[in-house]
């Protein structure tokens, strides 16, 4: 299964209009799937445009990001992909 920025970005809305929550628990609510935060740590590491999105949660939340990073690479803070 190939995931696209655009795939995770309509994921996103589709989330928040159909439980009605802020972008924050639309996360919680995706991130909650295993298969979901396996594809998005797969795109983090191999697209420039993931990674960018991962290291500004990392500067702006610090240690309430849901990612860490550790060397070259960015993984989930959690393995259950909460904050």
């Amino acid at each position: 299964m190939e995931f696209r920025n655009r795939d995770f970005t309509e994921l996103v809305k589709l989330t928040r209009a159909k439980f009605s929550v802020s972008i924050d628990e639309a996360h919680d609510l995706i991130f909650a799937d295993e298969e979901v935060r396996r594809l998005v740590a797969k795109r983090i590491n191999h697209n420039q445009e993931c990674s960018k999105q991962a290291l500004s949660d990392i500067r702006h939340n610090r240690d309430r990001s849901r990612f860490v990073r550790e060397g070259d690479r960015i993984r989930f803070r959690r393995s259950d992909g909460q904050r």
